[in-house]
């Protein structure tokens, strides 16, 4: 059995990754501050385990807790062969200059793109680090860590954290004698809410504002359906891990 955790499947690339691993001999656990009915659906019709998990991500705590429950019992589960953590819950706001951000704009911000990944790898390795299994987390960063743009600090330092705490996790288990393998990946420009709310802000809140208008009304942006799919070809392909950050996803 291969089980696979998820956050942010509430809509977007993680609803997607979830609803395309639903496959037989996958047990999904999706971590999302609300749940998503048509996943529980999809399952159901498919013959598929799925359990959605309503938390709030910024609840850093809390998600200890949750997750070292969660991960204890995976660990433990008869005739496990594969367990994967897909890191994919994401804020953009606050779309600010930094100085009109409030510092509960700053912390939700930060808790949601880079506390609540940390926070669940260190569970994950913490309960699973030992068992021969094949043991894979996939850190959903965004290419905003390396080309940053005004009014996106927060998530640009928030992705860049990621990309730096993969590198060094990857270093940690290089040496193990059953290595967690990591990756964290640019997904590209992508057909989602956040893409969204970036349009959605004023001139004066994003200067590059109709840049990101004039993308969408070109059809340059892709759909969470291709996404989710090439991200899961890197999850399952052999390399996976060899590079512990990947800008480009293969087509």
């Amino acid at each position: 059995m291969k089980i696979i955790f998820i956050t942010g499947t509430s809509r977007g690339i993680g609803e997607q990754l979830a609803m395309q691993l639903l496959q037989p001999g996958n047990s999904l656990h999706c971590i999302s501050r609300t749940g998503n009915s048509r996943l529980t659906e999809a399952a159901r019709q498919r013959g598929c385990m799925l359990t959605n998990h309503q938390h709030n991500l910024s609840d850093v705590h809390g998600l200890q807790q949750l997750a070292d429950g969660l991960f204890a019992e995976a660990a433990a589960t008869d005739h496990l062969t594969a367990l994967y953590l897909i890191n994919n819950a994401g804020q953009l706001s606050p779309v600010l200059p930094i100085a009109d951000a409030t510092v509960d704009d700053i912390t939700h911000n930060i808790a949601v793109n880079l506390l609540a990944p940390m926070v669940l790898t260190s569970a994950f390795i913490r309960h699973a680090g030992k068992l021969a299994v094949d043991k894979r987390i996939l850190n959903i960063s965004s290419a905003s860590a390396k080309y940053v743009l005004p009014s996106q600090s927060c998530y640009s330092a928030a992705k860049s954290g990621v990309d730096t705490f993969s590198r060094s996790m990857a270093q940690e288990q290089a040496g193990q004698t059953h290595p967690v393998k990591v990756a964290s990946v640019y997904p590209g420009m992508i057909d989602t809410q956040m893409q969204a709310e970036i349009r959605a802000a004023s001139s004066e809140q994003f200067p590059y504002v109709d840049q990101f208008i004039e993308l969408a009304r070109q059809g340059q942006l892709q759909t969470a359906e291709a996404t989710a799919e090439r991200l899961i070809r890197l999850l399952y392909s052999e390399p996976f891990g060899s590079e512990p950050v990947v800008e480009q996803l293969a087509i």
